[in-house]
């Protein structure tokens, strides 16, 4: 039984490692060029991860990934969706640099999520290094020092990014457009740090980049900054469905992720999903490792029964 599995992050490379474990012969299809997801960029250290204490989204990338490659699993990397059809008592992909479609049985969703913005601030952070957009970025570890920092939003991201920033000789400027959702000990601790200036119900600024610096414009005001980070957290990268045939579409939630079951199949048979790409109430590299081998586990029990 061959399972297409889409995306080679925590719950593609997990649910890859179930599947053989389950008699199932799993196909990563990755349309990047590396393993992780975007954990491969992340510096941080994971919090969540018991057992690895200060650990680094990086480092355990790279431990998952030494793993992952051990395993006899085909992976295509650098490899889009161009088409999913129905055939049969499976699907039919065809796929970017291959002649001939990949025949699955099944297929899971595992694609994630990716940096929410604007279109204006994605044109924008395209041509000017000094915008960002999202947390991970190694220019805001190596890079941002002793400068004035515009960050939009005010979740967990924004505020953790100003407390990281503060505590390496940079001014962070926090502009909400309403009240803050970051969870409270962020907030306190942003509130005590002097370089630390929490503004809410702060309108969007409008943004041009210089040679050294952004110039953020606000209703009667202008503003010179080094650097600007847009935290707006994530959108479900979504988008391989418009390849999918419209009869075998998995319906979405109100948010956008893949509508999953407790055992993360989709409304269509023979799709499963699995990771940040599903509505889960704690996204987490341990959350989307528990649900890879939860759908693989519910393939070996779907497709022996059928």
């Amino acid at each position: 039984m061959i399972i297409a599995i889409l995306g080679a992050g925590p719950a593609g490379m997990s649910c890859a490692n179930a599947c053989l474990s389950f008699g199932l012969t799993p196909v990563v299809i990755e349309r990047g060029d590396h393993l992780g997801g975007a954990q491969r960029s992340n510096f941080h250290p994971n919090l969540w991860m018991l057992g690895f204490p200060g650990e680094t989204g990086e480092a355990m990338t790279q431990r998952l990934a030494e793993h992952y490659r051990a395993l006899p699993v085909l992976t295509y990397y650098r490899t889009q969706v161009s088409g999913v059809m129905r055939r049969a008592a499976g699907f039919h992909l065809a796929l970017s640099g291959l002649d001939t479609p990949l025949q699955a049985n099944a297929i899971v969703l595992a694609t994630g999520t990716r940096p929410r913005g604007t279109p204006e601030f994605g044109q924008l952070a395209a041509t000017c290094e000094r915008v960002i957009i999202g947390p991970l970025s190694h220019a805001i570890r190596d890079d941002i020092r002793g400068a004035k920092v515009l960050i939009l939003g005010g979740g967990d991201n924004a505020l953790d990014h100003a407390l990281f920033l503060a505590e390496r000789g940079n001014h962070a400027v926090i502009c909400t457009r309403a009240g803050l959702s970051a969870r409270r000990p962020f907030i306190e601790s942003c509130l005590l740090h002097r370089e630390i200036d929490l503004r809410t119900n702060c309108p969007v600024p409008r943004l041009s980049c210089g040679d050294d610096h952004v110039v953020a414009n606000w209703p009667g005001r202008e503003r010179a900054f080094d650097w600007v980070l847009v935290m707006y957290g994530y959108l479900p990268n979504t988008h391989v469905l418009k390849s999918f045939d419209p009869a075998i579409r998995p319906a979405l939630t109100e948010s956008g992720h893949l509508r999953v079951d407790a055992w993360q199949r989709s409304s269509v048979p023979g799709i499963y999903a699995a990771g940040d790409v599903t509505e889960s109430p704690q996204p987490s590299v341990q959350t989307a490792m528990a649900q890879g081998l939860t759908a693989a586990r519910a393939l070996e029990k779907d497709l022996s029964s059928s």
